[in-house]
């Protein structure tokens, strides 16, 4: 089978001078747009040079959406799309040079969400999904089309469901990305909707959009921060043929390449800036590889954007590269480098494959089969009836219905045996009985016998071209059968297809309630585990204040024996006093203080304190204390006064 290569399409849009760039007195002075020609001159300065480079078209800064998509030819794209075959579109260039615009067409308000309606501006998204479901309507009633619709972004290179809110949480680690036997690269996990309008596929693409992640810096002001894939998978089922086809259409949008030092990016911004460089860079190692035919190894894997378009470029779809360009002199190395880029994104081949179900393949194959063999089974009856009709004629008119026969379109084979048969009659009706001497007789022996044996090889020859016919039914017959369980096979696989779908489908919603459960799990584990954190700290409160308590414990038990032993060595004291000689005096009723003749105290200062304390001993005795629990309760308040406890 021989190879359908087509090329990558490459055209060039230039984006008009914003209001904001005019006020600041930025021009266009060395990009040159001829759409006459599907070219773009460059302007260099410094070496008062020019260089031309000539794309599939060029559209300069006057060219409206509608146009855009016309002379696109994305209709006959779709039509493509619809037979079977894979599609991409995707737009490339630096960053403020309008690829989200020409792609969504949308405005965006000043919290950088999209505004959502339709006018002339809509962009090749909205416009490309209305010609696709244009293009099944108008198509054969037999078949019959299931359109799927995905939406993903690649962030901070990890991978995000556009469509899945659930997933868009900020510290989500993103799905993950699988290979395949088909030699292709697939997002596991991901949420599939169905589309039966076109009102319902572009109604997902806006809900994606007020997900995507965007930012405003020096350069832009709506700068997308990530790159974006809104893919639509389309399955074809032939009722009459038994035939499925099925196919993807990619509308990519591309996050432009940023410079930090122009865009005054910081922190996060500046990380991503650093990832979509990254990404692009491998974007433009993959497209170089590819135009210098050095297909040993291409860096598809080193990163998640080139494998995802790994089909796309060098593989087997259809492709077309928009060129985005800003015409301000500001911009002018990068117009530059994506022009060059552009270029060689034109010279990669593509080899765009029918993608027929394998089992449908062997289907078709099988009834061509049984087509050509009804065909000679045809030929191999006309010719046993036109044999029994020679085997009951005379030789004569044998000979002249053999050669009417050789005229008859029958394989060579056959061809052969019917000549075979008339070259025996031949010889049958030479032969001539003449009188001969019995040696010559018996010399022409073997020219009598001719005659039996060429009958005898007519027979056979019939014999054979029967039993041919035989086979040939019998195979017919098996092929039917086989044909009849293919069948079979093919609806039981489609009634499981369905049953999976379904499933796949209650698999995804219970997912979703799995995960919301977990999450709430998980806020309910945080927050016993914050109680049990406080329940400890609790504990070790606890433990520290009773540490403490046993140590004022302790501290209030060796100040009440430090009272005692004071109070023992004040008593010792007193009875080394009460061992002089006794005076005379007398004691005062109400009080019990000696006085002398004077009538004043007799008491020494040391023995009036003593006093004092004796009668402050005894008011308290008085009331229910002893003198000892009295000092143990001074000493205790002193300690709560000085830990800062209170007494009670």
């Amino acid at each position: 089978m021989e190879e359908n290569r087509t090329r990558i399409e490459v055209v060039v849009r230039v984006r008009p001078i914003l209001p904001e760039e005019s006020r600041q007195g930025l021009i266009n002075s060395r990009i040159q747009p001829e759409t006459d020609k599907k070219s773009l001159v460059v302007k260099f300065p410094e070496s008062k040079q020019q260089k031309r480079f000539k794309f599939d078209d060029v559209f300069d800064e006057s060219s409206t959406q509608e146009e855009l998509f016309a002379r696109l030819k994305l209709n006959s794209l779709v039509k493509k799309v619809v037979e079977g075959f894979n599609a991409t579109v995707f737009t490339y260039g630096p960053t403020g040079s309008g690829k989200t615009f020409t792609m969504e067409g949308y405005e965006y308000d000043k919290g950088l969400k999209p505004i959502i309606k339709e006018n002339e501006n809509i962009g090749l998204v909205p416009r490309t999904v209305k010609a696709l479901f244009d293009e099944i309507k108008q198509s054969e009633s037999q078949v019959e089309y299931t359109v799927n619709c995905t939406y993903i972004q690649i962030y901070n290179e990890n991978i995000y469901d556009l469509l899945n809110p659930a997933q868009l949480t900020p510290n989500s680690p993103g799905l993950k990305m699988r290979w395949n036997k088909s030699d292709e690269f697939y997002v596991e996990n991901l949420c599939i909707f169905p589309c039966f309008t076109y009102q319902e596929a572009l109604s997902h693409f806006n809900s994606g959009l007020r997900n995507k992640i965007m930012a405003s810096h020096n350069i832009n002001s709506t700068s997308s921060r990530s790159h974006s894939i809104f893919s639509l998978n389309l399955e074809a089922l032939d009722k009459e043929e038994g035939r499925i086809v099925s196919s993807r259409l990619q509308l990519v949008d591309l996050a432009g390449s940023e410079k930090t030092a122009m865009t005054g990016n910081e922190g996060l911004a500046l990380k991503e800036s650093i990832e979509i460089n990254k990404a692009l860079f491998t974007l433009r190692q993959v497209i170089t590889t590819l135009a210098e035919n050095n297909e040993a190894f291409v860096p598809y894997r080193n990163s998640k954007l080139t494998s995802l378009l790994k089909q796309s470029i060098g593989g087997n779809s259809y492709c077309l590269m928009i060129a985005c360009i800003s015409p301000i002199d500001t911009f002018f190395e990068d117009n530059h480098s994506t022009l060059n880029y552009a270029i060689q994104a034109g010279s990669i081949s593509n080899i765009p494959v029918q993608n027929i179900d394998p089992k449908t393949k062997i289907i078709r194959e099988l009834k061509k089969e049984i087509k050509r063999l009804k065909k000679e089974l045809d030929q191999a009856n006309s010719q046993l009836d036109f044999l029994s009709e020679i085997a009951s004629l005379d030789r004569k008119t044998q000979k002249s219905r053999l050669q009417e026969m050789e005229k008859l379109p029958l394989k060579s084979v056959h061809i052969k045996r019917i000549r075979d048969l008339r070259k025996s009659l031949e010889l049958s009706t030479s032969f001539e009985p003449t009188p001969v001497p019995h040696t010559a007789a018996s010399q022409s022996r073997g020219k009598t016998e001719d005659f039996p044996l060429s009958q005898e090889v007519l027979s056979e020859k019939l014999y054979d071209s029967v039993k041919m016919i035989r086979e040939l039914m019998a195979i017919n017959k098996k092929l039917k059968e086989q044909n009849s369980e293919l069948l079979s096979s093919k609806k039981n696989i489609e009634a499981e297809f369905i049953e999976i779908q379904s499933e796949n489908q209650e698999l995804k919603e219970k997912t979703e309630m799995l995960e919301t459960i977990l999450r709430d799990q998980v806020e309910q584990a945080n927050g016993i585990k914050e109680v049990e954190n406080l329940q400890k700290e609790k504990k070790e409160l606890e433990w520290k204040i009773a540490q403490l308590e046993k140590e004022n414990k302790n501290h209030s038990s060796m100040q009440v024996r430090k009272s005692e032993w004071d109070w023992k060595s004040k008593r010792t004291v007193l009875r080394d006093h009460s061992a002089k000689p006794p005076k005379v005096f007398t004691f005062d009723r109400n009080e019990g203080t000696p006085i002398n003749s004077n009538g004043r105290s007799s008491l020494t200062p040391r023995e009036k304190q003593f006093r004092t304390s004796f009668n402050f001993h005894k008011r308290n005795t008085s009331n229910g204390l002893s003198f000892d629990s009295q000092v143990k309760q001074e000493a205790l308040s002193a300690l709560s006064n000085i830990l800062g406890y209170k007494q009670l």
